[in-house]
């Protein structure tokens, strides 16, 4: 009965998906003209590109590095941690959310001062702790990090984007950055706060903040992330709004109206494209026959889920499973092979497929605790025992 249930689901998941015949499409609708000299728009979840022009072209980022200046103070800080802002961090010039030398405040306070108000003063204050006292060594872990998420065409130089010939990045790599930082709860919060009040430490002066991103405001499901400016950069935005269970991320860089074209990007990927999730994390997909075992089948699941951002007016995903005939004995969550979202001939999603239990090699002794269990089984039925 359970192998049949098993089949029964897997073969539901087809029927859902494969409604009708479709090819891969763009969206209906062509994408806004915008001002901005580099753009990218992507759905969060998937990473997939809605829009991009010159998404790879090294640029300036300004203060939109603060992202990743962020996301290493959660990633490797205690929000309680009281910090003490030196000369170096209280005499950065530009934007500032005012610190002087021997203040303290909370990192979480900075964090705050770093995104809201974008104080390069907070940023330097938050590389100097977060580095044991060596900004430099900040410097070193913001590039790592970078590398790791896979913005491998920026470089950072200074913890808050002010102008370096040796600093610089993408548009394509700051949604990278900015799809891994809104991953993170705390982040999230952070970057949707419009509004903070925050206190000295010692001496209880409260500094009240609020939020450059002027997105939250008037564009509905705005959520994040980060304005910036710098004459060299021009105006630039990575913002994220969430609607219906979908969230995008926009970066504009070098725009005469970064609130225009954010706007108009996200207007347009929430009117054309969609977000589906054919078959979830763990869900079994189907069963396959064991070999030299005791079990006669092991179910198969989803590792990932099976999900992809495709085009409101396309239909006809089909899901595509690559596995062996039977399967032999191994542990559970072994990969056996991998399950493919399609939209005709153009793979727009997939997940590994792995194993749902052990599979125990069959031996004399496993035969007979095998019948054993089966023989206690049938008596109790019963009423034997």
């Amino acid at each position: 009965m359970g192998s049949f249930r098993l089949k029964k689901l897997w073969t539901a998941v087809v029927i859902s998906v494969c409604l009708c015949a479709g090819k891969p499409a763009m969206a209906a609708v062509p994408p806004p003209e915008i001002s901005a000299r580099a753009s990218i728009l992507i759905e969060w979840q998937t990473g997939t590109i809605l829009w991009e022009e010159r998404g790879f072209t090294r640029m300036h980022p300004a203060s939109l590095t603060k992202m990743m200046t962020a996301l290493l103070a959660v990633e490797r800080g205690r929000l309680e941690d009281l910090v003490h802002v030196s000369e170096e961090a209280a005499s950065q010039p530009g934007s500032s959310m005012h610190l002087r030398p021997g203040d303290v405040f909370t990192l979480e306070d900075l964090l705050y001062g770093l995104m809201l108000v974008s104080g390069n003063d907070a940023a330097w204050a938050i590389a100097e702790h977060i580095g044991n006292g060596s900004a430099s060594e900040f410097f070193k872990l913001m590039n790592q990090r970078a590398r790791q998420l896979g913005a491998i065409n920026t470089r950072f130089e200074n913890p808050h984007g002010l102008t370096d010939a040796n600093h610089y990045t993408t548009a394509f790599d700051l949604a990278v950055i900015a799809k891994a930082c809104m991953r993170h709860p705390y982040f999230k919060q952070l970057v949707a706060t419009k509004e903070k009040d925050v206190i000295e430490a010692e001496s209880n002066v409260v500094l009240s903040l609020q939020n450059t991103n002027r997105l939250l405001w008037f564009v509905p499901g705005a959520d994040g992330v980060k304005t910036g400016t710098t004459q060299a950069a021009g105006q630039c935005l990575a913002a994220s709004a969430t609607r219906s269970g979908m969230r995008l991320l926009a970066v504009v860089l070098d725009s005469l109206d970064r609130w225009h074209d954010t706007a108009m990007l996200l207007e347009y990927g929430f009117s054309n494209f969609r977000y589906v999730k054919a078959v979830s994390a763990g869900d079994v997909i189907l069963t396959l026959p064991v070999s030299r075992s005791t079990a006669k089948r092991v179910p198969v699941l989803c590792l990932t889920d099976l999900a992809a951002c495709i085009p409101r007016h396309v239909l006809g995903l089909r899901i595509e499973v690559d596995l062996p005939d039977r399967i032999y004995p191994c542990s559970a969550g072994t990969v056996v092979g991998q399950a493919t979202l399609c939209l005709g001939e153009q793979v727009v999603g997939y997940s590994d497929l792995v194993t749902g239990e052990w599979i125990s090699l069959r031996t004399p002794l496993r035969i007979l605790a095998c019948l054993a269990a089966k023989t206690i089984t049938f008596l109790s039925s019963i009423g034997l025992l």
